[in-house]
């Protein structure tokens, strides 16, 4: 079994990552088609311009994790995580700590101090929730019924 940690993706990894988000059944369609709409647009503009940037976890060939993520244009030093999942198949091989910590060094290599992260308040997010506190983040707000009645936007960080 080879896994492999890689930062970029390309068209090939398009049905795999839309793959991933269904397997979760953590997420809206909405939510879906965006994701894969950034990713298109990566794909065609490139990190750079996009102002996307992707890692992912190549497993016995196969993409079964990526994150999403970003600096925010109005600050100095924030950066903000936007997606990040692991296929369902996938699960409990700590592959979204290894996913995160890569995310995090590649962050602070482009001179990143903070990491925000937004997340559901939902029950079916409690484990999602928890795995960012066990990573070392902090919840610094919750916006009450933000995406929905008795749906509140979760806003985790971390300082790097």
């Amino acid at each position: 079994m080879t896994m492999e940690i890689t930062r970029g993706i390309d068209k090939d990894d398009l049905n795999e990552i839309e793959e991933i988000l269904r397997s979760s059944g953590f997420f809206y369609e909405y939510e879906i088609i965006t994701a894969l709409e950034i990713a298109v647009e990566t794909i065609s503009k490139g990190s750079e311009k996009s102002g996307y940037r992707w890692m992912k976890i190549i497993d016995n060939k196969k993409l079964v994790a990526f994150g999403n993520y970003g600096k925010n244009a109005f600050s100095t030093h924030s950066w903000e995580l936007y997606w990040i999942a692991v296929h369902n198949n996938s699960r409990h091989k700590k592959l979204g700590s290894k996913l995160l910590h890569a995310i995090e060094d590649d962050i602070k290599k482009s001179g990143g101090r903070i990491l925000w992260i937004e997340t559901s308040g939902r029950p079916l997010y409690a484990p999602t929730e928890n795995f960012y506190k066990k990573m070392g983040y902090t919840l610094r707000t919750s916006l009450k019924d933000f995406y929905g009645p008795d749906d509140p936007k979760q806003i985790y960080a971390r300082y790097l």
